[in-house]
């Protein structure tokens, strides 16, 4: 799910993408933008590169997916684990939990709170 500043830099580069379609300058596209958005207001040089790869059909709105280590702690045997031993144990904490799984206290934390809503 994007979030808000993630549908907000869309909405700035896809304005900048039609305005470079229909061959306005960065210039003047920068000015219309900081007259829409002010403070929000991406940079001029931001401004510049986007056009700059629009016009070399470099660029799309959306950010290409980037390289990193994929989630692995939250995987559905360690909610499934960590669930069946809250309910064995209600007084658990997450370092007995951490200890226990061998996963980081934020792995532990983020199971709890955004997979099973404690």
């Amino acid at each position: 799910m994007a979030s808000k500043d993630d549908n907000f830099s869309l909405k700035w580069r896809a304005y900048i993408e039609f305005r470079t379609i229909l061959k306005i300058q960065p210039v003047q596209i920068f000015s219309e933008l900081q007259e829409i958005l002010g403070v929000d207001c991406p940079s001029r040089s931001t401004v510049e590169r986007w056009a700059s790869c629009c016009r070399s059909g470099d660029a799309g709105v959306t950010d290409l997916p980037r390289s990193g280590r994929p989630v692995s702690a939250t995987t559905s045997e360690n909610i499934a684990l960590i669930e069946s031993m809250v309910m064995e144990d209600k007084c658990i904490t997450v370092n007995q939990l951490e200890q226990s799984m061998e996963i980081s206290s934020g792995a532990v934390h983020t199971i709890l709170t955004t997979e099973l809503g404690y």
